[in-house]
């Protein structure tokens, strides 16, 4: 429900390392596309809130179900780590460390029989849980939700500024293609660093 909070809060802390690895180390095959750990931070609401509050309420009654566990979670971040080392794909990383940035910010350690499910059973049911709607309202009358919305807001305008886009052209191309300046130009370090490997071992 804390869209903004939980975009800019996982943002924040990705882009920096990601300029970070790619002023120490570069990119061996592309700059990555940052959109798919925005994804990742969004994902498990959108998923768990439909099916669980929406399409299945009747059954469910909980907003918290599947894409909130630790065992999806992880599922995602060691077949995105293989992806990535074994075919330079980043996506599915990315999005598996979007994913773990909203459980941290749920504190999903607070509800153990979601977070390590299926281990401690099935899912608790909240019989006396508002419909979406009645959430949303909650939540608009609430100063906390404000507090972390706009919190969230200006961790979002810094992580993008981490990532170079700093005007209209720059987000356009960010929103649509994935672009980000600051890791292109930490790519471009990356592919020149790799192909200067590549040449003093063909030359020995």
């Amino acid at each position: 429900m804390f869209m903004l909070a939980h975009l800019g809060y996982a943002a924040a802390p990705a882009s920096l390392a990601a300029r970070g690895w790619g002023e120490r180390h570069g990119f061996s095959y592309h700059a990555p596309d940052m959109r798919w750990m925005l994804a990742g931070a969004l994902l498990p609401d959108v998923v768990d809130k439909t099916v669980g509050q929406v399409l299945f309420r009747p059954y469910f009654q909980n907003g918290r179900i599947f894409t909130h566990t630790v065992t999806l979670t992880l599922l995602a971040l060691l077949a995105g780590a293989w992806s990535w080392r074994r075919h330079g794909d980043e996506r599915l990383l990315l999005l598996g460390c979007g994913m773990a940035g909203h459980l941290v910010l749920d504190r999903i350690w607070m509800e153990p029989t979601t977070a390590l499910w299926p281990s401690l059973g099935p899912f608790v049911r909240h019989p006396s849980l508002g419909t979406l709607m009645e959430q949303i309202r909650e939540h608009l009358s609430d100063p906390f939700f404000w507090s972390g919305e706009l919190s969230g807001a200006a961790l979002l305008v810094l992580a993008l500024r981490l990532l170079g886009v700093n005007d209209a052209k720059a987000l356009r191309g960010f929103l649509l293609h994935g672009l980000s300046p600051a890791l292109e130009e930490t790519a471009a370090v990356g592919l020149a660093r790799k192909q200067g490997r590549t040449s003093s071992s063909a030359g020995a």
